[in-house]
């Protein structure tokens, strides 16, 4: 049940992504001048401009949000059921419900605006709950605790994933400037590239000490960050190909949740 729980989590941050940059006008035609006038259109105009693949979105995303919330409360029911009671999946299956149902309320009360406290507690929601959704299955899975050598590296796991988060919520941000010619005429977008570049030379060494703790996650890490400043730095063009935009949200929730999935339970 965890591992189909993480699947729909990742599943659902997908779909919400597909939405959110099909939306803004990311890959649309003709290209940039349909991007930039979608800037001045109200929400309902540019919810009528919905093609056949994001009108399937929403519904696969309403069908998935839906799924996973019984399987979240079935996950939460189980936890408690157990004699012991597991207290660990117990408090990672309530936190996900807390984070679902703050999610839910948003999404009814804001529907789908595009005001930016909105879009990052959906972004940065999605993230968090993907990532509690593998602290989950890794708890449910037998064997020893994970990350039991990596207790020196919590610290920096902590700010790896602040600064990880902070900067998904930059690109949000960024992405929806609907600037014509690329980044350079966007101060955020700039700070979001140059951010990118520090974060990613901060994930390397921190896959790189990793490693040396002898987890071979530290590989990972490195490969994700690189990646994520490889593609980040495509997109930085005067063209923003939505399939690479979309990787870029899928790799970050990716490395996010590796990320967590390292931090040792503490002493």
């Amino acid at each position: 049940m965890a591992v189909a729980c993480a699947v729909l989590m990742l599943a659902i941050t997908s779909l919400s992504a597909y939405i959110r940059m099909a939306r803004i006008g990311l890959g649309c035609a003709p290209w940039p001048q349909c991007y930039v006038q979608r800037a001045t259109m109200p929400t309902e105009a540019v919810a009528a401009l919905d093609g056949d693949a994001v009108v399937a979105a929403r519904i696969a995303h309403r069908v998935t949000t839906s799924a996973a919330m019984l399987l979240i409360v079935a996950l939460l029911f189980k936890t408690l059921a157990q004699q012991p009671v597991l207290r660990s999946q117990g408090r990672l299956a309530l936190a996900l419900l807390g984070v679902a149902l703050f999610l839910a309320v948003l999404g009814r009360m804001a529907g789908d605006s595009r005001w930016p406290p909105v879009i990052l507690g959906n972004l940065l929601g999605g993230f968090a709950m993907f990532a509690l959704s593998v602290r989950l299955v890794q708890a449910a899975s037998p064997g020893p605790a994970p990350a039991m050598g990596t207790r020196g590296l919590r610290p920096w796991l902590i700010v790896a994933l602040g600064l990880g988060l902070l900067q998904a919520g930059l690109g949000a941000m960024g992405s929806g400037e609907h600037v014509a010619h690329g980044c350079g005429e966007s101060a955020l977008c700039g700070l979001h590239r140059m951010a990118g570049v520090a974060v990613g030379a901060a994930l390397l060494a921190l896959g790189v000490a990793a490693w040396r703790a002898g987890l071979r996650a530290g590989a990972a890490i490195g490969l994700l960050a690189v990646l994520q400043v490889g593609i980040g730095w495509l997109l930085a063009g005067e063209v923003a190909p939505l399939v690479l935009a979309l990787a870029h949200n899928f790799l970050a929730a990716l490395l996010l949740a590796l990320l967590a999935s390292l931090l040792p339970p503490r002493a």
